[in-house]
């Protein structure tokens, strides 16, 4: 069916080429920032893991000492308002969700809850370019990261990093996965391969040369009190409304975790009453022990909670009364991490 669309991938393509041809001879201006700009992005849309790979580099240069602002669009959050949080915010009232922040930022702002205050900033923006420049004039940060900056061509950038995977050849969009095509990769100052759980993957990797590779590791299956599984062998379902959702069901085959049922929603899935109650049914009728998800689904619920004011709240229902665990991940570099991190050395001390 998608093959229909390929006049109107050849079209994206043209344009593409066009305007980064632009930007590359001059025509088009990039704002330059005070501070040290970094770009993690792909070249496709959605599920590299390129959320987890700006909170690895933002804890490395908080631990150098930097004061750092990730700046990410809070993708399909209902509110366009810029938002702002502190890292080490723990959001206890539950006054950002994913509906005014963005599951992605909402990760984020949980995993950053360790760091300590006053080390930098969560900014959701719907234009990256706009919330840059107001992290830059408004909080002076040392280096400000863009989340899924790849494409966001308009900003200065003093490294640029981009995400691959196997998922490297095909069409541009509508017909393919691809916002551009491989070729354009080779802009980035580096390349990175996520391998994620799988080290088989079948990639030519002389076309790359010696980049970094990193891979997932589950480093366990937590739920709503922070309790984590302690059982070996564990029945499941499972769900989860990502970019790559076979990327988690590989995670649970990693895991040994007999799968009684595996659902799979649209990615950022904003989830209705009746898709909790296809969850709950499809657990009481399968046997399972357990239900496991992802961390990114996970916090669409756990900060929506309070969103039900009057009636069954579902929501609470399932995290309270269901043994609803995510998966923790863990990202390990297998190869060349000394790439990345001389990289970033060698950008903080200029």
């Amino acid at each position: 069916m998608r093959k229909l669309l390929l006049p109107f991938s050849w079209i994206f393509r043209f344009i593409v080429f066009f305007r980064n041809k632009l930007y590359d001879n001059g025509y088009f201006k990039r704002v330059v920032l005070s501070a040290k700009v970094i770009s993690v992005g792909n070249i496709s849309v959605g599920g590299t893991g390129k959320t987890p790979f700006v909170e690895l580099i933002a804890r490395y240069l908080v631990k150098k000492g930097k004061f750092v602002i990730v700046v990410t669009k809070g993708y399909k959050r209902e509110s366009d308002d810029m938002q702002v949080v502190e890292f080490g915010y723990k959001n206890e009232d539950h006054k950002l969700t994913a509906q005014n922040f963005g599951d992605e930022s909402i990760m984020l702002m949980e995993n950053f809850g360790d760091i300590p205050k006053r080390s930098g900033l969560l900014i959701a923006a719907d234009n990256k370019r706009s919330g840059s420049k107001l992290a830059d004039s408004k909080f002076k940060p040392d280096v400000i990261i863009l989340d899924d900056g790849f494409q966001k061509r308009n900003i200065h950038r003093d490294l640029d990093i981009v995400i691959l995977n196997t998922q490297y050849k095909g069409h541009l969009i509508p017909a393919g996965n691809f916002r551009e095509p491989y070729s354009s990769t080779h802009r980035a100052d580096i390349r990175v391969l996520n391998r994620k759980f799988d080290d088989s993957m079948d990639l030519n990797l002389s076309k790359l040369g010696k980049i970094p590779e990193y891979k997932y590791e589950n480093e366990n299956f937590i739920n709503l009190e922070n309790k984590c599984l302690q059982e070996k062998k564990i029945n499941a379902i499972a769900f989860c409304g990502i970019g790559d959702p076979g990327s988690f069901k590989k995670l649970l085959d990693v895991a040994n975790i007999i799968i009684k049922q595996f659902l799979v929603f649209p990615d950022h899935y904003s989830y209705k009453q009746e898709d909790i109650e296809k969850i709950i049914n499809s657990f009481n009728s399968s046997g399972a022990e357990y239900i496991l998800t992802t961390q990114k689904d996970f916090v669409r619920f756990k900060y929506s909670i309070d969103l039900y004011t009057d009636g069954k709240n579902i929501i609470k229902e399932f995290l309270y009364n269901y043994p609803v665990y995510y998966s923790k991940l863990q990202l390990k570099f297998t190869e060349n991490q000394d790439i990345l991190f001389d990289k970033l050395d060698k950008l903080i001390r200029d």
